[in-house]
């Protein structure tokens, strides 16, 4: 018995794509080159993903256009993209625990029975967050250090 996991991110991707492809001539009656004029994504991006021939990982905005137009989470084309030579669990447990995280937040926010002053407050969270630099210990040293935005402003000493 051949065993068919695939071992590298590319293989994997390649296996996603095809499966995309085969259940958009299914669904739609669509060819690669349907589906390159539906999502704005060359046929030879198509093709070099369906080959899982690319050194570069797949553009994230091309990945979404190909999943928003087939109907598709964007987890699902993303999974295969994050595995490290080892097959990827069916439900990452780190992926499961964002999703309910940005699930319950997504309620609160839609909550209308939620003050409003508790949405900014919840709002004003997440872009202080989303706007917070890695602390220079945790980056890889291949990284550029940067100046920390949200360290407390600190006086000049004075010129004698």
């Amino acid at each position: 018995m051949t065993d068919t996991t695939p071992t590298t991110p590319q293989m994997a991707f390649a296996q996603f794509v095809r499966q995309t492809v085969e259940d958009a001539r299914e669904q739609h009656g669509w060819t690669v080159g349907d589906i390159a004029r539906h999502t704005g994504i060359s046929r030879s991006t198509l093709f070099r993903w369906l080959a899982g021939d690319w050194q570069r990982y797949p553009e994230l905005s091309k990945v979404r256009s190909l999943c928003a137009t087939l109907g598709l989470p964007i987890a699902a084309a993303i999974r295969p993209l994050a595995m490290a030579g080892t097959p990827a669990p069916a439900s990452p447990p780190a992926l499961t625990q964002v999703e309910a995280d940005m699930g319950s937040i997504r309620e609160r926010l839609l909550d209308e029975t939620v003050p409003a002053s508790d949405k900014r407050q919840i709002r004003a969270l997440l872009h202080r967050l989303a706007r917070r630099d890695v602390p220079v210990n945790a980056r890889p040293s291949s990284m550029p250090q940067v100046a920390r935005r949200n360290t407390p402003h600190q006086p000049r000493a004075s010129r004698l």
